[in-house]
């Protein structure tokens, strides 16, 4: 039986969240419009192109850069404070 002390932390929001979404479509999300919708919510004068494997994103007055999807994926599959952690230098690095 299933007890409910009270606590909810990020990682358990995380996984509902996923899990809701994975309900939702047969298919679950893949990593890059996973990473791709993150990308536009916070920059959203930016313009990100899926490839497999990786994003182009085209930044307004600067060069485009590319993200390493399966590398920001991996650090996804460890856990959730790693997964954000990877999030967060991504778009430190798109600045």
């Amino acid at each position: 039986m299933l007890r409910y002390d009270g606590a909810v932390t990020k990682a358990g929001l995380f996984l509902a969240l996923v899990l809701m979404l994975a309900s939702c479509d047969s298919n679950p999300p893949s990593w890059e419009s996973l990473l791709s919708a993150r990308i536009r919510q916070e920059y959203p004068a930016y313009t990100v192109t899926t490839a497999p494997g990786k994003l182009v994103v085209e930044r307004p007055g600067r060069d485009s850069q590319a993200v390493n999807v399966d590398e920001i994926a991996a650090f996804c599959r460890r856990g959730p404070r790693d997964c954000e952690y990877a999030k967060d230098q991504m778009l430190i690095t798109l600045r």
